[in-house]
């Protein structure tokens, strides 16, 4: 009977990368990547970016204009949620291996003043989203519109193994733009950077690495 090959996104956990990457049921043959391979690390480059850009897509949807009726500040927090699923621990605090309790996932964000300074705050993100979403449910803005880079101009570094775990560095570049009315009162754009890390989990296939996001660091901030 002819075998068949299948290469799934996923990868085992570090101890199974080093010994076998290749699992069989019944006649099908299950590669599973390789960070160690060229073609397996641009697969999970992709799986990378693509989890960014859909932590990107829950942000616009936090903000987004409510037409008849939607999005309700109800549907405003279920994308804070299904964003926060996608980060580490669910965005929370981390205990460390030797018990100490590390600190949650910080973003960095940055805003220009009449001047042209540069103000920068690091906070926890989910004091982030909670803040996004008072933006529209405090009236600070009757219209936020957030917009990221798609996945093909993202930049992505190599993955590489840090401490115990592997992660890699996706850049990309954000738009808001704020409005009371139909005036434009604050835009801006401005360069993150965020750190993705893979993570083990079990699932149907066993103990695989999944990528999770980390800490969001701003950059160049432009006013526009």
């Amino acid at each position: 009977m002819k075998k068949i090959i299948i290469i799934l996104g996923i990868i085992l956990c570090f101890n199974v990368l080093q010994a076998q990457n290749t699992i069989f049921d019944g006649d099908i043959e299950i590669r599973l990547p390789d960070v160690n391979n060229a073609a397996d690390q641009k697969l999970l480059q992709q799986r990378a970016k693509e989890c960014v850009k859909q932590m990107n897509d829950y942000i616009t949807s936090m903000t987004a204009k409510q037409i008849n009726g939607h999005p309700t500040l109800n549907d405003r927090y279920k994308f804070r949620k299904a964003a926060l699923e996608l980060f580490l621990n669910g965005g929370d605090s981390i205990v460390l291996d030797n018990g100490v309790k590390g600190a949650p996932v910080m973003m960095e964000t940055t805003s220009t003043n009449s001047s042209g300074k540069t103000i920068k705050t690091t906070r926890p993100v989910k004091v982030y989203f909670d803040r996004l979403i008072d933006l529209i449910r405090k009236g600070t803005y009757t219209e936020v519109k957030i917009t990221s880079t798609d996945i093909e101009s993202m930049d992505v570094t190599n993955i590489k193994k840090v401490g115990d775990r592997y992660q890699c560095v996706v850049s990309y570049s954000q738009d808001f733009i704020g409005r009371r009315g139909e005036l434009k009162a604050y835009a801006d754009r401005t360069k993150k950077t965020i750190t993705v890390w893979f993570v083990a989990e079990e699932t149907i296939w066993g103990t695989e690495l999944v990528p999770k996001l980390g800490d969001i660091a701003a950059g160049e901030t432009k006013r526009h």
